[in-house]
């Protein structure tokens, strides 16, 4: 079975403002689909892009790192600009949540909304959502135990830039004092303490005049599946629509 990478989601609106989505580490576009869809139906052009590698069998994925995932988001945001829209809104969830606010940090996007975004994160937990994630394409790809075995030692190869990953992640935290951006932090209760915690120090560390910090009692990390993803829905469509 040969796996192809999602192509990006691009909508097309009736309003003058556009939409980034941005997926999760080891995710893909299908973490903000349904999200993407709510947004296309109250008139923004959405376009989220599917970072390099990811979707893909570990031995792909591994030959890039977190500075081409970056330069993916960069160039949505370049398309979303070359396509006329002058106001652009970023959400994004996990890792796509740190990349929006790397956004707000380094670009001009009007409002963010940013879903459980890590504050800091260790290399051994990156590791464990590579093996995870190599887990689960052996299983879809039903791959022999050599080739299997194979596929996930291709970790022990990418140490270094699961390294560049953590101090990536530490830059975007280091300068939340320069996001003025409207934004909105959201997590899950049902998510990991840490999530949680870093939510509020997120909401803490930002500039923005115009901030909030919400919890979401249902949802659990990936907020945009499952169990109260209407309420998040409902806060950001709600959010991008306020004047």
């Amino acid at each position: 079975m040969k796996v192809k990478s999602p192509h990006p989601i691009h909508l097309t609106g009736t309003r003058d403002e556009a939409v980034l989505l941005l997926h999760s580490f080891t995710g893909t576009i299908r973490d903000i689909k349904p999200l993407a869809i709510v947004l296309n139906n109250q008139g923004y052009t959405c376009y989220a892009p599917n970072y390099r590698g990811h979707g893909l069998p570990l031995d792909q994925f591994v030959q890039f790192n977190v500075d081409d995932w970056w330069d993916d988001v960069l160039a949505g945001y370049e398309f979303l600009k070359n396509e006329g829209y002058k106001t652009i809104y970023a959400t994004g969830v996990s890792l796509g949540g740190l990349f929006t606010l790397k956004l707000a940090e380094t670009v001009e996007v009007a409002k963010i909304a940013v879903m459980s975004a890590p504050s800091e994160k260790d290399e051994a937990g990156i590791v464990w959502r590579m093996e995870r994630y190599g887990q689960r394409m052996n299983q879809l790809l039903n791959l022999d135990e050599a080739e299997a075995h194979r596929q996930l030692s291709m970790i022990d190869d990418y140490r270094s830039s699961i390294t560049k990953f953590k101090h990536f992640i530490s830059n975007i935290t280091s300068h939340l004092e320069d996001i003025r951006t409207s934004a909105r932090i959201l997590y899950g209760e049902k998510d990991e303490a840490s999530y949680q915690e870093s939510a509020h120090y997120i909401f803490e560390h930002i500039n923005s005049n115009d901030k909030e910090l919400s919890s979401h009692p249902l949802s659990k990390h990936l907020m945009t599946y499952g169990e109260g993803s209407d309420n998040v829905e409902q806060e950001i469509v709600e959010f991008f629509n306020s004047k």
